[in-house]
């Protein structure tokens, strides 16, 4: 029996709409740095960095910075990410989000940003950069919402935005763009999709999803309650088909008796009352065994009748009838499709 799973479409577009970024207008990035600022005795962003290390991140850094500055943002942030795999610099991450910042990559920019600011003004260029990531993350903060996903169905994968983010059973914490995304769980290769609402900033957006398989969410029903009747009626027409049994063998038995009282005496006692009588007997007992066996035969058919009309019919309940009510009521209900072939997810969300 196929699985389903699950899952939820908060489908793609963002609440607060972004201009494109200029290429020409953007903070510019400085062509003397060294990335050795801070007292030499100090610098714990340097800690365990060999000089070597040091020396290629500062190349691909100043490459970076002029991608940067000619407007090649894109190559300006692989340049810059290559040179965090030599040195993980804050410096280096405020260069980074300058340049995330202008490819639309919104969280990626925060992220750096924030990182930028990890060991106070000391790594920067100036003061002026500190203040500036500190007002960059404000702008940012107001595009960015905050998500979590939990999900207890154990193999369930859960994706966000066509990213897979875990394997059930777990939550999911982190942050997505304002507006709507795709959440989808997936268990045993059965997506499915409901709607839900936007995801804004401020408090995060909780979504807990409950997925269900095809047995899980089966029942079955009867046309009747009385499951033993036609059990009973084929066991009473086995028992009529006994009798008609005994009565057959008690005929055999008179005709038999009536073979030998004929073979002794011969033709001439065969009209005797008595032989009539025992011929009579065998008759009448041939008949009722006949009549039984029809009558047993037709219960059979009967029961199994009455069997085939009230035997177990297939159904399937909703999703959300297995969910236990809580007492805050969730912002977000939603009614997932049931089909042959799909079951069904229950989702409930709160702000």
């Amino acid at each position: 029996m196929k699985a389903i799973a699950i899952a939820i479409a908060l489908a793609a577009s963002a609440a607060y709409a972004q201009p494109k970024p200029d290429p020409t207008n953007h903070e510019k990035a400085g062509t003397n740095e060294t990335l050795q600022n801070g007292a030499e005795a100090s610098r714990p962003w340097a800690t365990g960095v060999s000089s070597s290390e040091q020396q290629a991140a500062l190349g691909l850094f100043h490459d970076g910075n002029i991608e940067l500055n000619d407007g090649l943002f894109a190559k300006a942030a692989e340049k810059y990410e290559e040179a965090l795999k030599h040195w993980d610099h804050p410096a280096i991450h405020y260069n980074l989000a300058l340049a995330l910042m202008n490819l639309d990559r919104t969280i990626e920019a925060y992220d750096n940003f924030d990182a930028s600011m990890k060991f106070g003004e000391a790594p920067l260029q100036s003061k002026d950069k500190f203040d500036s990531a500190k007002n960059y993350i404000v702008v940012l903060s107001h595009a960015i919402g905050e998500i979590e996903v939990a999900c207890a169905k154990k193999g369930a994968k859960v994706a966000i935005d066509g990213k897979e983010v875990f394997t059930a059973p777990g939550t999911y914490k982190g942050k997505v763009k304002v507006g709507r995304h795709q959440i989808v769980a997936t268990l045993e290769g059965h997506p499915t999709r409901v709607e839900a609402t936007d995801i804004q900033p401020g408090a995060p957006f909780k979504i807990e999803l409950h997925l269900y398989t095809v047995a899980e969410l089966t029942r079955y029903r009867r046309k009747w309650d009385a499951t033993w009747m036609p059990y009973v009626v084929m066991g009473g027409g086995i028992a009529v088909g006994v009798l008609g049994g005994v009565f057959e063998l008690m005929s055999s038995n008179k005709y038999a008796d009536y073979d030998r009282q004929v073979a002794a005496c011969g033709t001439a006692c065969m009209n005797s009352p008595a032989l009539k009588d025992l011929r009579s007997s065998g008759d009448t007992f041939k008949t009722a065994g006949e009549v039984m066996y029809g009558v047993g035969a037709a219960a059979l058919v009967t029961g199994a009748v009455l069997w085939w009309i009230n035997r177990p019919e297939a159904y399937q309940i909703r999703a959300e009838d297995l969910q236990t009510p809580t007492p805050e009521p969730a912002q977000v209900r939603v009614t997932p499709v049931v089909s042959p072939s799909f079951a069904g997810a229950a989702l409930m969300g709160r702000f």
